[in-house]
């Protein structure tokens, strides 16, 4: 497999997109944990949940929720048979069904 070499401006944009895109996460991630937004409206929110949330890891997103820590929220995640290594777009049927089920998204 060869990597294509990437010009310098294209390169430039690719990091500053990357850059975007994890400064988004961590504001996600800051409102998820102060209480200012919930797991649902995430959800609902269509363009939002395309561009930043379908590449999170499930347990970033869980481990964010208030009173939630790492050690909480893999816990949870072993009670709905998820691997925390897992993204929130790879989830199967009838993980995102018990993922849903639990955090009452509808």
């Amino acid at each position: 497999m060869t990597l294509n070499n990437l010009s310098d401006t294209d390169r430039r944009k690719g990091l500053k997109a990357a850059l975007e895109v994890r400064k988004k996460r961590a504001e996600i991630k800051g409102l998820l944990k102060k209480g200012k937004t919930e797991i649902s409206s995430l959800f609902k929110d269509g363009k939002l949940f395309k561009k930043y949330i379908i590449n999170m890891k499930v347990i970033d997103l869980v481990s964010s929720l208030p009173g939630n820590g790492k050690v909480n929220a893999l816990k949870i995640l072993k009670d709905l048979k998820i691997s925390p290594n897992k993204k929130v777009g790879g989830l199967g049927k009838n993980q995102k069904l018990s993922f849903n089920r639990f955090f009452k998204i509808v």
